[in-house]
């Protein structure tokens, strides 16, 4: 997989004032699809403490 997938994120750009919901969903998908960054550290912790289980 290329690095950054320019044509995934061009077809699912982020929600604006996305709810933490679609944050995580949007970044569930993203590292499934594109390599450019991690899910931010964070939404990470954030995702650990509401039990969110990573792919």
């Amino acid at each position: 997989m290329q690095k950054l997938n320019k044509e995934w994120h061009l077809k699912h750009p982020m929600p604006p004032k996305a709810t933490f919901e679609q944050r995580v969903k949007w970044h569930l998908e993203h590292v499934q699809h594109c390599a450019c960054r991690p899910i931010p550290a964070k939404l990470l912790e954030q995702m650990r403490e509401k039990g969110i289980k990573l792919p």
